[in-house]
């Protein structure tokens, strides 16, 4: 019996030992510092001391030091990293004005962001927000406990920031907790408190001084816009100056908080994730400020992660990485599986250096190509880098813009002419791309060997409903993209695409979008001169269209809708609407205190 009793003794002793040394689950601060260019920190090479703190975490975690990001402008970037959605499937991408009120999109609720993951495993979370861009309204908040916002009359700066941020895990540091810790001060107005505001431009002497708003700019526009005038640039190094100076104050504020984390003995059981948003232009390309562009000094942004004892320290990383990683990264991190559908990967195999980037088929995109839309300003634009390459389409104008970044660092030559075979590849993928992210509809025309001859008309009504057709493109019966101007395109405009007398004996394809989502659009085909009706076939049924011509609207529970999965005996045309699984963004109106704050910041009108 004694024997026995020390045996279970034994066990006992061992289960308690087992249980004591059970891990901790990781507590996961990302820290989130808005309008920072990587270009104007220490650890990305700048010369300018201006993020001594930042630098140091970056040495004692991993650095990446090509990362784009997957907007221009704060909302839908923030929003696709805690998602692993590009801007057009989670849907909070857009603010506006009209008929008086201010309107957003919010965060589709079709799919859980990482606060809601992190949430059913039992995690605290909590949120502490500086950018009006990122209100409540919004749905950005979804799966956060506490979303800490600040009312229009005050400014929280990045001191009062880490204050909030350290109190909110004082209160729920007993088990593992998920904060975002959102930093605004590089964000216009360009402000830094002293001696931040003297610290890189003493000897300035103009009419600036130590604040720039963007109601400086306005009364400074025909000095600032200047090209290659000495004023304008000396002006110019000096707004420059008072931005660093509000990275400089951010970085105190970023050192206090990992100081916080140290002494609250935190430091070991905490993955710190760092990153921007946008960064800014200084009239780069002849602009300022953020959201209408796409390049580089306006979708790169800084990225690091930080672990101490069990993520390398020290290590930098050149490939090529999207915002859109972020999730999958601290998931695979944390152990945690996925439930849902995600268009980033886990950028592990980089960090531990054991492998290649996977690419599952659920991916829009292989990772090393990177798109980014979804502007706040202009013309819609949409861009697909894949280093050293990078193309950029205005999807109004239909301009293109090809970069080689290797030698042309700062997007100064287009060479969309001199390279050809690169420029068709790459509006292959970004052409592809935008036509999957969003619904769109299909037009499939296939001839019997011997050419028929077709006409095809697909238009939207201008009333009741103004109806709108974008993002056109032609295909071949490989997927390639056809020249225009090889068609008989007789029509091509936001109302209408009509060709009048295509003689095709093999396949081409015709896909676009139609906004507003549930517009009519309307079909007319003719095959031979007589009306196609008894060789057209509507959706992943292949059902018959009533009549021709034939109206048809997106969205479920129609003929129309689902890919089909089969082809007929040719001639034939197919028409068919492919959505995404993925709920468009709501449209909501915006709170007073909201659209106030978005007013002062020249979001909205």
């Amino acid at each position: 019996m004694r024997v026995c009793g020390k045996l279970i003794l034994l066990i006992v002793a061992c289960l308690m030992v087992s249980c004591g040394a059970k891990e901790k689950r990781l507590n996961v601060i990302i820290i989130g510092i808005d309008t920072l260019r990587p270009d104007h920190m220490g650890c990305y090479g700048y010369q300018r001391e201006v993020s001594p703190n930042i630098d140091e975490l970056a040495n004692r975690g991993v650095l990446f030091e090509d990362v784009v990001s997957q907007s221009p402008w704060t909302l839908p970037s923030f929003a696709t990293a805690l998602t692993s959605l590009y801007p057009t499937q989670h849907g909070a991408g857009s603010l506006e004005t009209h008929s008086g009120g201010a309107y957003g999109t919010r965060l589709s609720t079709s799919f859980p962001p990482l606060a809601m993951m992190l949430l059913k495993r039992g995690y605290s979370t909590g949120a502490v927000i500086n950018a009006p861009a990122l209100a409540p309204e919004l749905g950005v908040d979804r799966g956060f406990e506490s979303y800490l916002t600040v009312p229009r009359w005050k400014k929280r700066r990045a001191d009062e920031t880490t204050r909030d941020v350290l109190a909110w895990i004082d209160a729920n540091r007993e088990g593992p907790f998920f904060m975002f810790a959102h930093y605004f001060d590089p964000h216009l107005d360009y402000e830094p408190p002293p001696p931040y505001d003297e610290a890189f431009d003493t000897g300035y002497t103009g009419t600036i001084g130590g604040v720039f708003t963007r109601e400086t700019y306005g009364k400074m526009e025909d000095v600032l816009t200047r090209k290659d005038d000495p004023e304008a640039e000396r002006e110019w190094d000096h707004v420059r100056a008072l931005y660093d100076g509000e990275i400089l104050f951010t970085d105190k504020a970023v050192g206090a908080l990992l100081e916080g984390l140290e002494q609250r003995g935190l430091s070991d059981n905490t993955l710190i994730v760092l990153m921007g948003d946008h960064g800014e232009e200084f009239f780069d390309h002849g602009g300022f400020e953020h959201g209408h562009t796409l390049y580089d000094e306006l979708i790169k942004v800084p990225l690091m992660f930080s672990l101490p004892g069990r993520l390398p320290e020290g290590k930098r990383i050149e490939d090529q990485v999207r915002t859109l990683d972020l999730l999958p990264t601290v998931l695979d991190i944390l152990g945690i599986r996925a439930w849902t559908h995600l268009e980033g990967v886990s950028l592990m195999p980089l960090i531990t250096g054991k492998g290649e980037l996977e690419h599952g088929g659920a991916h829009l995109l292989p990772a090393g190509f990177a798109y980014t839309e979804c502007m706040l300003y202009g013309t819609e634009k949409k861009s697909v880098t894949a280093y050293p390459w990078k193309l950029i389409y205005d999807t109004v104008t239909r301009e293109e813009c090809l970069f080689d970044l290797a030698h042309d660092p700062k997007e100064l030559k287009n060479v969309v002419s001199e390279d050809p075979a690169t420029r068709d590849l790459l509006e292959e993928v970004l052409f592809k791309t935008m036509m999957s992210v969003s619904e769109t509809w299909y037009v499939e025309i296939a001839g019997s060997g011997e050419p028929h001859v077709f006409d095809v008309a697909v238009s939207v009504p201008n009333r009741p409903i103004s109806g709108n057709i974008k993002m056109r493109l032609f295909m071949d019966r490989d997927g390639h993209i056809v020249d225009e101007e090889s068609l008989p395109l007789t029509e091509a405009t936001e109302d209408i695409i009509r060709l009048q007398g295509l003689e095709l004996g093999g396949t081409m394809t015709i896909a676009f979008k139609a906004t507003p989502r549930m517009v009519p659009v309307k079909f007319d085909f003719r095959i031979d001169g007589q009306p196609a009706k008894n060789v057209t076939y509507l959706g992943e049924g292949l059902a018959a269209p009533d009549s021709m011509p034939f109206k048809q609207k997106g969205g479920r529970f129609v003929s129309s809708e689902g890919i089909p999965q089969s082809r007929p005996q040719p001639p034939y045309i197919l028409v068919w609407h492919a959505g995404t699984g993925f709920e468009p963004g709501e449209r909501v109106e915006l709170g007073d205190d909201t659209k106030q704050q978005l007013k002062a910041l020249g979001y909205i009108q």
